[in-house]
């Protein structure tokens, strides 16, 4: 009966058996830092992209809010203000760093009154990576989102 930690044949020179490796295939602490630290990174990683697009469906939230309030609004000088207040609502001041610009335009309807034509409201955040990542990184980004809505034609 062989045991499991000795070759088969003996050592040609000295007559004895010859040991196996005994750890072969099994990985050191060495190795098992590099797998940690490796995994480290990559949940930073996915926490940061996890992050940056909650901001940017934060941000198209607001920009789709602001653009809907604007669109009730009565007419064009009403409305900007009542897209900035939609803005302030989705709490975009703690997250941007500067706050939110808030860019709105309209269109006209064919006989050129505010009724029946359209608004576009943009808002644009600009996010420090630091806040998306937890650890201090260097740099920011910049999300940018573009809402239209259809002004109601019968609304007074």
């Amino acid at each position: 009966m062989r045991h499991w930690k000795t070759c088969r044949k003996p050592h040609r020179k000295t007559g004895r058996r010859a040991r196996r490796d005994v750890d072969a295939g099994v990985a050191t602490p060495v190795e098992m830092m590099y797998l940690l630290v490796f995994c480290l990174v990559v949940v930073a990683f996915l926490g940061f992209v996890g992050r940056l697009h909650a901001a940017g469906v934060q941000v198209a939230n607001a920009a789709q809010g602001a653009a809907r309030s604007a669109s009730m609004a009565p007419d064009q000088y009403t409305a900007q203000t009542a897209a900035l207040e939609a803005v302030d609502v989705y709490g975009l001041q703690a997250r941007c760093s500067g706050g939110p610009r808030v860019v709105m335009s309209w269109n006209p309807s064919p006989s050129g009154s505010w009724q029946g034509g359209s608004v576009t409201v943009q808002v644009i955040c600009t996010v420090r990576n630091e806040s998306l990542t937890g650890v201090w990184s260097p740099g920011s980004r910049t999300v940018a989102v573009t809402d239209t809505q259809p002004i109601d034609r019968y609304q007074r």
